[in-house]
C-alpha cells in the first residue's frame, strides 16, 4: 500500500463523472470539434483516467459546446415564476417565451400547465415541481430537449413522448419531488418549441 498522498491522488472516479465527460465528447463530435479517431482516443483516456484532474484534462483544450453554453446559464440565479394550488386547481397556458425558471407547487390540488404553444430560448430553462397529495400535468412542445430529473415517493413522476435530440439548443430541465401524488409530462409530436 502506498503513502497516504499517493492513495488520495488515485481515488477512483465515479461512473457519473466519466459519463459526464463522455457525453461532452459526444457533443464535441456532433459539433465537428473532433473527428472519429480523436473521439475514440479521448474516450479511451476517459476510461483510463484515475483522478479527476486526468478526467478534466481530456476536454480542457476543447471549445465550449452549445449544450455547455446553455448549462452555463444558471436559471437558479433568475427569479422564479411560481404557479401554486392549495386545496384547489390551477390551469395555465403560456403562449410567449417561457420564463427561465418556473416553480410548480401543489398541495392537495392539481396544476395543469400547457406549454405546447410556447417558445423556449436557446438556453437552459428549469421547471421545479413539488407536490404533496396532488397532481401536476405539464404539456410540452416538440423541438426542446427534455431532461427529467424528478423523483416520486408513493406516486410517480413520468415523461411521456420524446423530446428533441441532444444537439437541440433549447434544454428544459424538470426536477422536483412528488409525494403521494403524480406528475406527468407530455411531449407533443408536432408543435414547434423554438421561434
Amino acid at each position: 500500500m502506498g503513502a497516504p498522498d499517493e492513495r488520495l491522488s488515485s481515488i477512483s472516479i465515479d461512473t457519473a463523472a466519466r459519463e459526464r465527460v463522455a457525453r461532452a465528447l459526444s457533443h464535441h463530435f456532433a459539433e465537428d470539434h473532433i473527428g472519429t479517431d480523436e473521439l475514440e482516443t479521448r474516450l479511451a483516456r476517459v476510461y483510463a483516467a484515475t483522478t479527476a484532474a486526468e478526467l478534466d484534462a481530456v476536454v480542457a483544450d476543447l471549445p465550449a459546446t452549445a449544450a455547455e453554453a446553455a448549462a452555463a446559464l444558471k436559471p437558479r440565479d433568475v427569479p422564479a415564476e411560481r404557479i401554486s394550488a392549495l386545496f384547489s386547481g390551477q390551469e395555465q397556458r403560456i403562449t410567449g417565451e417561457v420564463p427561465r425558471r418556473i416553480e410548480v407547487r401543489g398541495r392537495l390540488g392539481y396544476v395543469e400547465l400547457d406549454l405546447t404553444h410556447a417558445t423556449f430560448a436557446p438556453a437552459l430553462t428549469e421547471i421545479d415541481v413539488r407536490t404533496f397529495m396532488g397532481y401536476v400535468e405539464i404539456r410540452l412542445p416538440a423541438g426542446v430537449r427534455v431532461e427529467n430529473r424528478g423523483r416520486a415517493l408513493f406516486g410517480f413522476f413520468s415523461l411521456k413522448g420524446r423530446g428533441a435530440p441532444d444537439q437541440a439548443p433549447a434544454v428544459l430541465r424538470i426536477s422536483g419531488r412528488v409525494t403521494f401524488g403524480y406528475a406527468e409530462l407530455f411531449v407533443s409530436r408536432d408543435q414547434k418549441a423554438l421561434p
